[in-house]
């Protein structure tokens, strides 16, 4: 029988789309207690309010999760075409959870108004980043090439090509 480590081995290192979505939670997880504990810094012992506190602990918790994501989620290359595309994105999740924090601040007090607002954004931002890491539109010049090569040369042998 596998050990508990084995199969969280396999299922981080594994294809599929579950696995994918795995190392996305892992990626995720990791950007949301950095950035809900640079939240509660900027609140709490700093006394800065929820708002601004929330873009502050966004930006910085921003940096680490594109690295994580092109590398450990998506296993793509972060290129600055993709780095436009992250940047979209989450400007976009950014926008969404900034008006969530501030109706949720009203609702659930400061300290706790990030929280509903992730676990909304969250399931989105999954959406927009995989498009991102996965779309031709974000991937590089050289890598969309090779891929019609592949199609070229499949449809000259009587294959259809990969999609």
């Amino acid at each position: 029988m596998k050990s508990i480590r084995e199969i969280a081995t396999e299922k981080v290192k594994g294809e599929s789309r579950i696995d994918e979505i795995l190392r996305f939670a892992i990626t995720g997880g990791i950007a949301t207690v950095l950035q809900y504990g640079i939240y509660v810094v900027f609140v709490d012992a700093v006394g800065v309010k929820a708002v601004p506190s929330q873009l502050i602990s966004y930006v910085l918790s921003f940096i680490a999760n594109f690295f994580l994501s092109a590398y450990f989620t998506f296993r793509a290359k972060p290129t600055g075409g993709r780095g436009l595309g992250f940047i979209l994105s989450h400007l976009v999740n950014m926008g969404l959870q900034t008006g969530l924090v501030a109706i949720f601040k009203g609702i659930v007090g400061s300290t706790l108004a990030l929280l509903p607002a992730m676990a909304i954004c969250i399931p989105v931002n999954y959406i927009m980043v995989r498009t991102v890491f996965k779309s031709k539109v974000f991937m590089p010049a050289s890598q969309r090439e090779a891929l019609k090569d592949k199609a070229v040369a499949g449809d000259k042998a009587g294959n259809k090509p990969n999609s």
